[in-house]
């Protein structure tokens, strides 16, 4: 059995990301999410990450009844706290990262460039042994 610390993040980091512009409206936004089943889209100029939207971030911020969804572009609704790893850290250390920052995804980049993006489920999938430090961090982010 591999170790998670041998194992690195581009080693199970989903690579195919779907991405928008921060121009791009909510409608198409959402469209495109349904279109590909995703809970996630990261917001991007040229190919440096620069938002995060996911289903939460609609539901809190969209859906409010003085907002009107097609004045809305990925700017207004996206997340910017953003919380990245390099390609070549450990999974350990992706998940005490995600613990630590009380995040379920992390977006993975090298020198500022979008690479891939990795959950918290893709490590449990994974790395069984990891699921208790995830039982922390449920405990304390909000299901999305």
């Amino acid at each position: 059995m591999i170790l998670a610390g041998m194992l690195s993040v581009e080693e199970i980091m989903t690579r195919d990301l779907k991405v928008v512009r921060e121009d791009t409206n909510m409608q198409e936004v959402i469209a495109t999410m349904l279109k590909f089943d995703i809970s996630s889209l990261v917001v991007v100029q040229k190919e440096r990450p620069i938002g995060l939207i996911t289903h939460k971030d609609i539901l809190a911020k969209v859906l409010q009844p003085e907002l009107v969804l097609a004045t809305l572009t990925a700017r207004n609704v996206m997340t910017t706290n953003l919380v990245t790893i390099g390609e070549d850290a450990s999974l350990d250390e992706a998940a005490r990262l995600m613990a630590r920052k009380r995040v379920k995804k992390l977006l993975v980049v090298h020198d500022n460039k979008l690479l891939g993006i990795i959950t918290s489920m893709d490590i449990v999938r994974e790395e069984p042994r990891l699921t208790k430090l995830f039982e922390e961090l449920l405990k304390y982010c909000p299901k999305s």
